[in-house]
């Protein structure tokens, strides 16, 4: 990793590799082991943006002491769901509450379970698994919108017949679209580590046969011959997810190994070997399976990728560039980045704007080195060199027909916002507009530039994403931050913790990184540092707070002062930075006097002890005179202090007066 020096015009640029990838780069050991979705925050993403309903097991236990059958997601009582807003403001895990889904096979064609007894046996489960009422569950049947098949109209369709638009029984447009986007995407639910899958294949016989003169259609086929079924489980045994381990079919079924090759699952559906009750869903399931195969059997692609195979295998690549995963996305793209496999430019290039930015940075990575890329950069930099404004007009709005390609020079466009020729700065700031999250990543570093015209326009970029531009501005700035070579100039690493000042709170989950910049050598690499940790309150506070610890005395100091000027925030860990008042170094010693000053009298009051012991005690004078002036300023010493005169060298009172005069010290 490197970064490049200032430029003559007194702007520091970024080039593209400016950050490794892998443990020792922008990611963390924990981060590298931690299971998909160990947050559960992009299940609950994929729950508000299709829509899903969860339903709440309180509500299942009523319906079963009344005898009451599950309904479909648009009879379903209000206050039996969860979803919208609401879902918004739920954690699930340990950390909140549980959260199942269910893996089962439908009982008829019109209804998943006419008679009750599924619903009587996923209430066993959930029992013997000891849910409690505020359990949510995601039941297909309730949680999307389905189509009434009990109708009679539905009932009389013929084969390709559809129900007229507008018919009671049929789903509205916003219905469609959003079953349709959630059927998509439902493997997240089944992978991710805060859902515990329920997995039922046991088929029960239908008790009732009838209901006023209707008749179920009764499904017959086991469990692991249905197309769903089948994905479905394959995904939550590999995840681990199956919790229901003590259901002797269940159990049985975890012992087979069923994963199979995308190709072969394609033969078994072309042989009615595994069915789906609706085939259009075949063109949803295949896609979904091969992502997720390309999880399973990611070590021997890359191993391809290797030994220059890639090619043999471009569809379950490009299967791959979309697992759910960011580790595996990761994975993919710098595997074909580090050969150099140029082929897979096109593909790649969306990974530019994709939500995670460790994905994103690795594509940056990748594609610097793909010579497609190269030849466009090289294409793209000449003629914006060119004197002439129509030349450069036309190359920034020619990016527009290069579709995800055109996001490889976002960083080239970011720096012509700090040009002169305001038609050239209007058509690069409309070309990163459209370039989403990649744009965000080129524009981020500007947002410290001293040009107020760059620095404005970057903002309003950024701006126009939203909070997702925000955070992924916030995650590039702390990624090139990390990956910093220590010992070099103090340029870089200050202009992007200025950066990620601009950004504010919403760098707060970045806190940690910003923090350790607090003891850096370079005073104004600790400014910049201090400032942007000012503006991540508690987060900032508590990230401060943890260097308390720090072997590095100088360290422990800066983070007491950061403490000091952080308001409530700071003093809510004024328990923890009393601590320092033992301290072997008369610094932080001191720094933790002037700490719990700050803090007010009843702070004092409380460490009033401890205080009068180090205004008698301590080794150093300093410490003494400060102790005992916190003392008396806060009514708690009976005899007022009289500091002598040069109790100090008068150099030291000089500064100590005046530190305006000796900007370059610190105090």
């Amino acid at each position: 990793p490197h970064f490049s020096s200032l430029e003559s015009a007194g702007r520091l640029r970024f080039p593209a590799r400016a950050c490794c990838i892998g443990p020792m780069g922008i990611t963390t050991d924990a981060e590298e082991r931690a299971p998909f979705d160990e947050s559960g925050q992009l299940v609950k993403e994929y729950f508000l943006a299709n829509d899903v309903a969860l339903v709440k097991l309180g509500y299942l236990r009523q319906l079963a002491e009344r005898g009451g059958k599950l309904q479909r997601r648009q009879a379903m009582p209000r206050e039996a769901l969860v979803m919208g807003e609401e879902l918004r403001s739920h954690t699930f895990g340990k950390a909140g509450r549980r959260l199942f889904a269910v893996s089962h096979a439908w009982l008829s064609v019109e209804h998943p379970d006419p008679s009750g007894a599924r619903r009587e046996e996923l209430l066993f489960q959930l029992a013997y698994l000891l849910a409690e009422d505020s359990a949510l569950i995601f039941l297909d049947f309730c949680s999307l919108y389905q189509v009434d098949k009990t109708h009679l109209d539905f009932k009389r369709l013929k084969m390709g017949e559809r129900l007229r638009p507008g018919h009671p029984a049929a789903l509205t447009p916003p219905q469609t679209k959003s079953t349709a986007a959630a059927v998509r995407g439902v493997d997240a639910v089944f992978a991710s580590a805060v859902v515990e899958v329920i997995a039922l294949p046991t088929i029960h016989p239908i008790e009732n046969d009838n209901m006023a003169g209707f008749a179920w259609t009764r499904n017959r086929r086991d469990y692991m011959s249905r197309g769903w079924c089948f994905t479905e489980f394959c995904i939550a045994q590999h995840f681990g997810r199956v919790v229901n381990t003590r259901l002797v079919k269940t159990k049985a079924l975890l012992g087979q190994e069923h994963i199979v090759k995308p190709e072969e699952l394609e033969t078994f559906l072309l042989k009615e070997d595994i069915v789906f009750s609706t085939s259009s869903d075949k063109s949803v399931v295949l896609p979904l399976y091969r992502r997720f195969h390309a999880t399973v059997s990611k070590d021997d692609l890359i191993k391809d990728i290797q030994e220059d195979r890639a090619g043999e295998n471009k569809q379950a690549l490009t299967a791959g560039l979309s697992a759910l995963h960011w580790r595996v996305r990761r994975d993919f793209v710098d595997a074909l980045g580090a050969k150099k496999v140029s082929d897979f430019a096109t593909l790649i290039a969306p990974a530019l704007a994709e939500p995670d930015y460790r994905v994103r940075l690795a594509a940056q990575d990748a594609l610097a080195r793909m010579k497609p890329v190269k030849i466009l950069t090289a294409e793209f930099a000449a003629k914006l060199a060119e004197d002439d404004t129509e030349v450069r007009l036309e190359a920034i709005k020619g990016l527009s027909k290069l579709g995800a390609m055109s996001y490889t020079q976002a960083t080239a466009l970011a720096r012509q916002l700090a040009g002169s020729e305001v038609f050239v700065v209007a058509a690069a700031k409309d070309a990163l507009l459209q370039m989403s999250l990649a744009a965000a990543d080129a524009v981020a570093p500007f947002l410290a530039e001293r040009d107020a015209q760059t620095r404005d326009a970057a903002q309003q970029i950024l701006s126009s994403f939203g909070d997702a531009g925000l955070e992924a501005a916030a995650d590039s700035l702390a990624a090139r931050l990390r990956s910093h070579v220590n010992g070099g100039p103090g340029d870089a690493p200050r202009e992007l913790l200025r950066a990620l000042a601009a950004v504010g709170p919403r760098a707060s989950k970045h806190a940690e990184t910003v923090a350790k910049h607090l003891g850096d050598r370079d005073a104004s690499v600790r400014c910049a540092a201090l400032e942007a940790i000012l503006k991540m309150e508690q987060h900032g506070a508590r990230a401060a707070a943890a260097l308390l610890t720090s072997h590095d005395p100088e360290v422990r100091v800066q983070a007491i002062r950061a403490l000091k000027r952080m308001g409530d925030y700071g003093v809510a860990y004024a328990t923890v930075v009393a601590k320092r008042l033992g301290d072997d170094v008369w610094t932080v010693r001191r720094h933790t006097v002037d700490f719990l000053v700050c803090c007010g009298p009843s702070v004092v009051e409380v460490h009033a002890d401890e205080l009068r012991r180090m205004r008698d005690e301590d080794a150093d004078e300093d410490v003494r005179l400060q102790s005992a002036q916190a003392l008396e300023d806060a009514g708690l010493s009976e005899d007022p202090i009289v500091t002598p005169p040069f109790s100090r060298p008068p150099s030291v009172d000089l500064l100590a007066s005046s530190p305006e005069m000796f900007p370059d010290i610190d105090m």
